[in-house]
């Protein structure tokens, strides 16, 4: 007599079977090492556009700010042909460029860099990008951090409690208004939680060690999901400007 497996219960298999494996693939430390360099990245990108749109945006009526602007988005073509370096290297996603166009005056090419739809995708994505790996990082930091707080409970329950660490809780989220001589200053602050718990005998610890173990192998599919999800992202906004060529990484 043959048994046969329901589809629902062969994908399952599949799902856990795949998140089981997780730890043991090269491809997860590749993701795992993208999110992680991802983290700074992502605030230097976002610092440096949030300068250059700043100064040279209010400076347009009066030209000044056009080769502000210009060479803004010069940086952000430059840094996204960087951005699909990492993530063909790292992340093992192809983003392929559209094909340059290099005939026309240099006015030409610089109105196409401006007008063209696939420069301010670039923009977009790394301002994006900034959202997304605050996100990642402070997730998947707080997910890593506990299990490996659980993980080691039995090394040193008798000395300290064992701590979970979480991101913020949107319920301590509150909202501040500053009124200074000739400004209202609108700002939003929280407090990080942090849950702890003394544990007095072996098997406590022991018991906490085994949720880590959980904990870790939940921690490493979702930094592989987060790596997937930003990989699609990418091969979508990442196409270089048709005006304007790009470094040849």
């Amino acid at each position: 007599m043959s048994t046969r497996t329901s589809p629902p219960t062969r994908d399952l298999e599949q799902v856990v079977g795949h998140a089981l494996r997780a730890p043991t693939r090269p491809q997860t430390y590749r993701n795992l090492l993208y999110l992680l360099v991802s983290f700074p990245l992502g605030i230097a990108y976002f610092v440096l556009l949030t300068i250059g749109f700043s100064a040279g945006v209010p400076l347009l009526l009066v030209l000044v700010g056009v080769p502000v602007i210009v060479l803004t988005l010069l940086v952000s073509v430059w840094l996204a042909g960087f951005e699909r370096l990492l993530v063909r290297r790292l992340l093992g996603v192809e983003v392929p460029p559209t094909e340059l166009r290099t005939d026309g005056s240099p006015r030409e090419r610089l109105v196409g860099l401006v007008t063209d739809v696939a420069t301010w995708k670039a923009v977009g994505y790394l301002f994006t990008k900034f959202a997304y790996e605050n996100l990642a990082f402070g997730l998947l930091g707080s997910v890593f951090a506990t299990s490996a707080s659980f993980l080691l409970a039995p090394l040193y329950y008798t000395r300290a409690p064992v701590v979970s660490y979480g991101p913020f809780s949107i319920a301590d989220l509150t909202l501040e208004l500053l009124f200074g001589w000739d400004d209202l200053l609108i700002g939003l602050t929280t407090t990080i939680e942090l849950g702890s718990w003394q544990v007095e005998t072996l098997p406590g610890a022991l018991l906490f060690a085994g949720l880590g173990v959980l904990g870790f192998l939940v921690a490493f599919p979702l930094a592989n999901g987060f790596a997937w999800l930003w990989g699609r992202y990418a091969r979508y906004m990442l196409t270089a400007p048709r005006y304007w060529s790009t470094p040849e990484w």
